[in-house]
């Protein structure tokens, strides 16, 4: 007899026995194993991203608000285009939303028409995508991204005291606490303390570029002032109203005319009571809210479970071409600043069944940050928002509010918003 004297040998032999046997199970025992693994392998790899962060910036788990606004930005990026970024996109429109239950704001926003225009709504929407993408996405000390919020600030002054500081301030409240809150309830994981944090200290420092006041020290006191602050200034009035419907009817605008009263509800199911009572809503029917909530956990629990992690960030910039100009890949809800492909054609035809499609309507010539906002201020902003960009990127050389202890208007220019 052949006869093995080697161990390695033996060991081999013993593993193609073991593997053999294997095999000679029954289909669904193999599919059973398959199974077991794969589950494992979501087990493991689910939270390496989570474990990585924690040990990269493990000098900052015990104390997140030593964090400064760069590192917390990286930590901010991370959550939005890796691990969460279909719940923090969804979290920031409901942002938006939530700031139309402050009456002294909408006041504004219908006698500018910009939101409330069907001509308009459109733009002005993927406008404030396009521009939050440049500094949060991008950064903040970026030239497009410094060129995006010089622009947003230059949009803002125009209106001078009537826009009042506790209303930015609310605003920012927002766009700090109400993603935070979709993550917390209806994603496959609560944050962190220092993902929460961080995205906190990114905010505020893009609130002192905005000349935003007062903007409490931590992201519960942040929460604090905001509470208190709707107690006084969240209820309805036919200009929230207004806006809203404007607003929500932009998100439904391509659901099936059968479908549009249901998906409706299932949207305004997602307001606390407060909110939705400030925005005219009545209260959705139960089976449908309850609905709404099970997908919602449903979701969290195959995500958390059954998917793999994604492989890579994703990269939601307009990218240049040769002449500087960009260009989007995607969109939202109209098709602005997209290239007339084929691509995007069958797109546009699969999502609106043709009602907009890329072409020169939409400026697929692309764009430059400085040109974003309504088309009437293309040229006359240009100079101006360059100018407060390179000063605001002054400032950030300097080490931003942190460093110089003040928001940026009050050493480059001064506010001239509402006290």
């Amino acid at each position: 007899m052949f006869e093995i004297s080697s161990s390695p040998m033996k060991n081999k032999a013993v593993e193609l026995m073991g593997l053999t046997k294997i095999l000679q199970l029954p289909l669904w025992s193999l599919l059973g194993i398959g199974v077991v693994l794969y589950l494992g392998l979501v087990q493991i790899l689910r939270f390496r991203s989570l474990r990585k962060l924690n040990k990269t910036y493990a000098a900052y788990l015990h104390d997140p608000y030593s964090l400064d606004y760069k590192t917390a930005h990286q930590i901010m990026r991370r959550v939005i285009l890796y691990e969460t970024p279909f719940m923090y996109a969804f979290g920031t429109q409901w942002a938006l939303l939530k700031t139309y239950t402050v009456a002294s704001g909408t006041t504004l926003l219908v006698q500018t028409g910009q939101l409330t225009s069907d001509s308009t709504v459109g733009k002005r929407a993927e406008d404030t995508g396009v521009i939050l993408a440049e500094f949060l996405v991008g950064s903040v000390d970026s030239d497009r991204g410094s060129k995006a919020l010089a622009k947003m600030n230059w949009l803002h002054r125009r209106y001078g005291s009537k826009i009042k500081q506790p209303e930015l301030l609310h605003t920012l409240a927002m766009f700090v606490l109400e993603p935070i809150r979709w993550l917390n309830e209806r994603e496959w994981r609560p944050l962190t303390e220092i993902e929460k944090v961080a995205i906190y200290v990114y905010w505020k420092e893009i609130g002192n570029r905005m000349g935003i006041k007062d903007i409490p020290d931590t992201l519960e006191e942040l929460e604090v002032w905001a509470a208190k602050f709707e107690e006084k200034n969240v209820y309805f009035t036919k200009n929230n109203q207004m806006c809203a419907e404007a607003t929500m009817g932009l998100f439904l605008r391509n659901v099936p005319l059968v479908l549009r009263g249901f998906a409706q509800h299932a949207a305004v199911s997602l307001f606390e009571e407060q909110s939705r009572l400030a925005l005219g809503y009545e209260n959705p029917p139960i089976w449908i809210a309850k609905l709404v909530a099970s997908a919602f956990h449903i979701r969290k629990l195959i995500i958390r479970h059954l998917f793999l992690p994604r492989l890579h960030e994703l990269d939601p910039l307009a990218k240049p071409d040769s002449s500087g100009r960009l260009y989007r890949n995607a969109w939202a809800f109209e098709p602005w600043y997209v290239k007339a492909t084929v691509k995007s054609w069958l797109e546009g035809w699969f999502w609106t069944s043709g009602k907009v499609l890329p072409g020169p309507a939409y400026k697929s010539n692309g764009f430059l940050v400085e040109e974003l906002g309504p088309v009437e201020y293309e040229k006359s902003s240009k100079e101006p928002v360059a100018k407060e960009a390179e000063e605001m990127q002054a400032y950030a050389s300097k080490g931003g509010a942190v460093a110089l202890g003040c928001p940026f208007y009050s050493v480059g220019y001064p506010p001239k918003y509402g006290a």
